[in-house]
């Protein structure tokens, strides 16, 4: 995909676990708000899961960022807390 990108991914975690989540969240998104070709990130709840967004210059930075061992070490902590995830990169066409 050309052009910037949201990538979705939603999160379930055991209610027990939320708050731990929370700070790891915070831990993991002040090191990738430093990578290369980020561009924002927000941590939503619905009532079931969280939902992270975040925005990348374009497909190919978030996949090489993806792919990095360094984010595999710095979201080791999120992975342990999820029950299940799954996500999606959508192609951002406008933006106001």
């Amino acid at each position: 995909m050309k052009g910037p990108v949201r990538v979705v991914l939603v999160m379930t975690v055991r209610r027990e676990h939320t708050e731990e989540f929370e700070r790891a969240w915070r831990k993991a998104a002040s090191w990738v708000r430093g990578q290369p070709g980020c561009l924002r990130q927000s941590l939503c709840r619905t009532d079931e899961a969280f939902v992270l967004l975040s925005d990348w210059a374009d497909e190919e930075t978030f996949r090489r960022f993806e792919r990095s061992p360094e984010q595999d070490d710095m979201t080791a902590d999120l992975r342990g807390l999820r029950e299940s995830s799954r996500m999606e990169v959508q192609r951002i066409l406008h933006h106001y």
